[in-house]
């Protein structure tokens, strides 16, 4: 008997630390299974704020995408107004430079400002002083008049800016 109630003993007391550790391990589980709630609650709140940033997102491509169809247009508009303009920078500096060759060479051919006004290069008149209802040039002299600018030849953005320099005068 002493074996048996020795054994029995030895049992009970490595029972007691089981039974400890089984009361603290369900103390843990339960704060787990709390904690887990909230862990929960905290993904569907994410689920909510991923849903919200798509829909904000498609908002912004879908407007983004507007904007572009809006601005293309006058984008592209803009972009032939500016090679149109250049075009004709890059004409009026060409004309520019011929006249100003071509004044060098009269000052240089012993021209002066004092010479008689048949040999002074004449300021050429907008076409519509050029032109009268008798055809002529308006001024009674015998020059035929200058051959008249047809509209076709020039580009709009042309037109426009020889209709801008004539009401600037």
């Amino acid at each position: 008997m002493n074996l048996e109630l020795g054994l029995n003993i030895l049992l009970v007391l490595l029972l007691l630390p089981t039974v400890v550790y089984v009361a603290l391990l369900q103390r843990r589980l339960a704060s787990l299974r709390a904690d887990r709630e909230a862990v929960e609650s905290v993904i569907e709140r994410m689920n909510e704020a991923t849903r919200r940033a798509e829909a904000s997102l498609k908002g912004i491509r879908q407007a983004a995408e507007q904007a572009k169809v809006t601005l293309d247009e006058p984008v592209t508009r803009a972009q032939a107004l500016r090679d149109e303009l250049s075009f004709l920078v890059q004409r009026a500096d060409a004309a520019g430079e011929r006249l100003a060759g071509g004044l060098s060479s009269a000052g240089a051919g012993g021209a002066t400002a004092a010479a008689p006004a048949a040999e002074r290069p004449r300021r050429a008149k907008p076409a519509n002083e050029r032109r009268t209802a008798g055809g002529g040039t308006g001024n009674g002299s015998a020059e035929p008049a200058a051959a008249p600018e047809t509209d076709e030849v020039r580009s709009q953005a042309e037109r426009d800016l020889i209709n801008a320099l004539r009401n600037v005068r």
